[in-house]
């Protein structure tokens, strides 16, 4: 017997929390995330077919003692920590942990799905204000705009004398834009969360005064760049095939009176699922020598990360009519196992009545010569580490040095290098890594 699909939340509640059957859901997994097996479960709901689950259907969980509602899956922000998650959903440090099987508050990672139990009924919570450094708790009282009594029973705190510097604190209204952290930093932001295989990471931050702003993702340096006042921006490229799993994000700021800010933040990076597709080609290039040789001469200027953004809103595609022939990240396989890499770019054969290739947005030319496996390719400089790059050119219609505006014609497809037919690579690299240019072309970039 399978659960109907008009069974009484309310009811299901009475005896535990229930989960809301997603698609793409086996009870094998929900039974994994709980820490259950699927017996457990399948006899606490009554149903005789495993394989009989529909999007839309409410299971109990048993053995959650304590905890009620709806156990939902929250994506987690940058910055969040545990007793923000507890005073925002009322819930206690104990049961949050036990959900999500933490052994550690450091296991609150960025971009990583957390369970929730809400309850529709539950009154809701909001980040008013941010304990400051020499701050009284009637300061900060005053500034989320209650009393200090109510910030303790909002926030569930034993006295006022609970407050933490840089720890958000909750209030059941929404308040302007809250600063988000103690001395300076107003807000950090990312532009996706989980951040994915071969995508582009955007950083920024804002600031209440001038900072001197550095940063490592796993290691890697992160370059900030600022055009305006107080605002900080960071282009980093995931490349294709870093391995999906949890990686530290530590970003630093130096203020000018000296004050120093490290933020430390575990970051969940989620696979892409590249596709996989199989190419016959001249043996010439296979040669991984030269390929070798290709890839560190273009290092040099890829790598350039020029301190002025010269392009502006999203980048216009570089033919007529766009039709994507193979996607960028894909794995390849050359000449049946002879050579095995990825796509480094997007391809578009020929489909428009011409063969032009336009800037897809103002830039600096940085190269236009024949190379080994690209053929005739123009690379373009946009500034703050963003380069794009067209390969497998019949014919260059710019120079080194040139300065382009989006639209500029600057080549003509062909099938020079390494390719298979007429068609156009389009490539972007962020800080000297191949990113997936379909995001340039689709989203803007401040």
């Amino acid at each position: 017997m399978t659960v109907a699909p008009t069974t009484a939340v309310a009811q299901q509640q009475a005896a535990g929390p229930i989960y809301i059957v997603q698609s793409g859901d086996t009870l094998n997994e929900i039974a994994i995330r709980f820490g259950l097996s699927a017996e457990e479960i399948q006899f606490e709901n009554g149903i005789d077919n495993p394989n009989s689950l529909f999007v839309g259907q409410n299971l109990l969980i048993p053995g959650l003692e304590g905890i009620s509602g709806v156990l939902t899956s929250k994506v987690l922000p940058l910055g969040i920590t545990l007793n923000d998650l507890s005073r925002q959903y009322r819930l206690d440090l104990t049961d949050l942990q036990r959900l999500n099987r933490l052994t550690s508050p450091s296991e609150i990672i960025a971009g990583a799905s957390f369970i929730i139990p809400v309850d529709e009924n539950q009154e809701q919570f909001f980040p008013a204000s941010i304990p400051k450094l020499g701050e009284s708790p009637l300061e900060t009282s005053i500034r989320t705009g209650v009393s200090p009594w109510v910030v303790v029973e909002n926030n569930r705190l034993n006295a006022t004398w609970d407050l933490l510097v840089g720890e958000a604190v909750f209030t059941n209204h929404t308040l302007w834009p809250i600063e988000n952290d103690i001395e300076g930093i107003v807000d950090i932001s990312v532009n996706q969360l989980p951040v994915i295989q071969g995508e582009t990471l955007h950083i920024f931050i804002t600031s209440i005064m001038p900072m001197d702003i550095s940063g490592e993702f796993n290691g890697e340096n992160l370059t900030f760049f600022s055009d305006q006042d107080n605002e900080y921006h960071s282009f980093f490229g995931f490349h294709a095939m870093s391995e999906p799993g949890v990686y530290p994000l530590k970003i630093r700021a130096q203020a000018t009176n000296d004050t120093q800010i490290i933020f430390d933040q575990l970051v969940l990076l989620a696979s892409a699922f590249f596709g996989f597709e199989t190419l016959t080609v001249p043996e010439l290039y296979l040669d991984e020598e030269l390929i070798a040789e290709e890839t560190e001469y273009l290092k040099q200027f890829v790598n350039q990360k020029t301190s002025d953004k010269l392009w502006e809103g999203r980048f216009l595609y570089p033919v007529d009519e766009p039709c994507p022939s193979s996607q960028f990240g894909v794995r390849r396989d050359y000449n049946n196992g002879k050579l095995f890499g990825y796509h480094t770019g997007l391809d578009f054969r020929v489909c428009a009545p011409n063969l032009n290739i336009y800037a897809p947005a103002a830039g600096r030319v940085i190269i236009a010569e024949e190379l080994f496996t690209k053929g005739k390719a123009v690379y373009i400089d946009h500034g703050w580490g963003v380069i794009s790059g067209n390969a497998h050119l019949a014919e260059i219609l710019v120079e080194v040095g040139d300065f382009v505006q989006p639209g500029d014609l600057i080549g003509i497809i062909g099938s020079t290098g390494r390719s298979t037919g007429p068609h156009l690579h389009f490539e972007i690299y962020n800080s000297g890594t191949p990113v997936n240019p379909l995001t340039w072309l689709t989203q803007t970039f401040p």
